[in-house]
């Protein structure tokens, strides 16, 4: 009988260590991004204030401030490869708003002046301290990106 109890007390035991170690099982929420990370940009994209229509390469670097509750600011510095680094590319300001799902997946809506809205998709890893992005919509843009918790 002992030996019965103890091995119904190691396999309840090995099943709660396990649920309590896999994050990616209804772990997510909102509450999940809270605080800055930092993010590495890199894709294509139409040059701005280019005609007829060019595709240049670009890559940058951001920081999102995430509030918790489904909302963020973001500022970002762009780099392009046709539209090179204007000024008001610098330490450009942006909003918007984000989802997340139980299952870390989520969608982000970003907003900055004199560009068209942004739809990402985002997968949230390592207990929320980083973020997988990649734009999703308006079709010509093909960027991704990586963010990590600042603290």
């Amino acid at each position: 009988m002992r030996k019965l109890i103890l091995t119904v007390f190691t396999l309840l035991l090995g099943a709660a260590l396990a649920g309590a170690n896999d994050f990616s099982q209804h772990h997510c929420g909102l509450w999940t991004l809270s605080g800055d990370y930092g993010l590495a940009i890199s894709g294509t994209r139409p040059a701005p204030g280019v005609t007829p229509l060019m595709i240049e390469q670009m890559i940058g670097t951001a920081i999102d401030t995430f509030n918790g509750d489904g909302t963020f600011t973001q500022t970002d510095n762009i780099h392009g490869s046709i539209s090179g680094y204007p000024a008001s590319a610098v330490d450009r300001p942006g909003s918007g708003s984000y989802t997340l799902n139980s299952n870390c997946t989520g969608t982000m809506l970003l907003n900055n002046e004199g560009s068209p809205q942004l739809t990402l998709s985002i997968v949230v890893v390592d207990e929320g301290r980083e973020i997988r992005i990649a734009v999703v919509a308006p079709p010509p843009v093909l960027v991704t990106s990586n963010a990590r918790k600042i603290h």
